[in-house]
């Protein structure tokens, strides 16, 4: 059985267990494709816009509003290629879609009842249509999404090709970069890259290059595969894509100052900094400090663009949320009812949650709305969709409000083209 299938199965039965108790990672073991993380950058304002860490929200540069016949909103992402939208604040969601209603090509061209490791379903695996178990080392798997350059760009696929797609409007994809899977995207200083060993480069979101090898190592100086998490990171006004991956035991991390072109290893990077970050937790920036916090409640900063890291504890002791810079303060959630909050990364201040929850993807709109899904592992009758202003106070919507389906991993904020769905406001 796949180390990743292990996880998936323990995920399904950890998420009612208390606060204190480990959960599943994402991803387990190496991948042959691809890796496991997502990815970031830049202003959702600007032309070229995006947010912190896997579409995770960072706000706080953001000022205007929207592009002139753009429409603010939220977009989620979730296994079986779902995708839906929010456009009214966080307060509903729409346009649900995903592979197995579309009869995608990935998934054999067959309008499928899938259920995320709970039975299998058709995929294709290069020429060869395949039964596997669903959202298991599987084309579908969301490995994030990200808004810049006037366009949402999104990469599926973990353990099997995949597909990198584009979307103008959060709810129409073409696919761009198919057949490879990576490990995240992120975009900053004009560019996005997916993550891998291959990394590939892109202005538009359509058109792709080949970035130089990004050699991930294990202690023994072997090649490691698979990415689990990456952003972009604002330094100096200068750009920093930062990559964490690891192996079944080995822990690397790799940085570019070029636009994803070629990586550098930091100079000085604690055991402890980034241990378990694949699906929970993240990378965020914020007055030139780049900050990785981990499941364990580790807090791993570099004030000098990545090449120095040091750790000091966030004061929780498990952290299943994403995390977001909200122009003043790095706030991250766990314990399932606590807020860690901090202006430079170092010093931590934890407050009880006035309505006490599990938080796992977060996304913040430049006005300062949240939205989050609860626990990554609950799709359909389980799924949660909330809302807050204040990162303390949670509304949870209900259940007519949006679509319950496939388990959402990733969460962004940025403007899309009018559609249908989402007319302009």
């Amino acid at each position: 059985m796949h180390a990743r299938h292990i996880s998936l199965l323990l995920g399904l039965v950890s998420f009612g267990l208390a606060a204190c108790q480990s959960e599943p990672a994402r991803d387990g073991g190496e991948a042959s494709f691809g890796g496991g993380g997502a990815g970031s950058g830049g202003d959702p304002t600007s032309p070229g816009g995006g947010d912190s860490d896997g579409g995770a929200g960072a706000g706080g540069r953001a000022e205007g509003g929207a592009p002139p016949g753009k429409a603010p909103m939220f977009i989620a992402q979730g296994d079986v290629g779902r995708t839906t939208i929010s456009c009214d604040d966080g307060k509903s969601w729409i346009g649900n879609r995903s592979w197995d209603i579309d009869a995608d090509p990935l998934m054999c061209g067959e309008a499928q009842a899938a259920l995320c490791y709970q039975a299998d379903c058709s995929y294709r695996i290069g020429d060869t249509c395949e039964q596997r178990e669903c959202c298991n080392d599987t084309p579908d798997v969301a490995k994030g999404v990200i808004f810049g350059n006037g366009q949402f760009v999104a990469t599926w696929g973990w353990g099997s090709p995949g597909a990198v797609r584009r979307s103008t409007n959060g709810v129409d994809w073409t696919t761009t970069f198919p057949g490879d899977s990576f490990g995240g995207i992120a975009f900053g200083d004009g560019k996005f890259v997916v993550a891998s060993r291959s990394p590939q480069i892109s202005s538009d979101g359509t058109s792709w290059t080949a970035g130089q090898t990004a050699d991930f190592l294990n202690d023994d100086g072997s090649a490691m595969w698979s990415v689990r998490r990456f952003a972009f990171a604002d330094y100096q006004g200068q750009g920093r894509f930062v990559a964490v991956a690891s192996g079944n035991t080995n822990r690397d991390m790799l940085v570019s100052s070029d636009d994803g072109d070629t990586w550098w290893r930091p100079s000085v990077l604690p055991d402890d900094c980034a241990g378990e970050v694949s699906t929970y937790g993240g990378i965020v920036s914020g007055d030139d400090v780049i900050l990785i916090v981990d499941m364990a409640g580790n807090a791993c900063r570099s004030t000098d663009g990545g090449d120095t890291w040091s750790v000091v504890p966030t004061g929780l002791s498990q952290i299943l949320s994403h995390g977001v810079w909200t122009g003043s303060e790095f706030w991250f959630w766990g314990d399932d009812g606590y807020l860690a909050s901090s202006p430079d990364g170092a010093s931590w201040t934890i407050t009880p949650m006035a309505t006490p929850t599990r938080l796992g993807p977060v996304a913040r709109s430049p006005e300062g709305t949240l939205v989050a899904v609860g626990n990554v592992w609950q799709g359909y009758g389980e799924q949660r969709f909330l809302r807050s202003t204040d990162g303390l106070t949670w509304e949870e919507l209900p259940g007519d409000s949006f679509t319950a389906s496939h388990p959402i991993f990733y969460l962004a904020f940025g403007y899309g083209d009018p559609s249908a769905d989402c007319p302009a406001p």
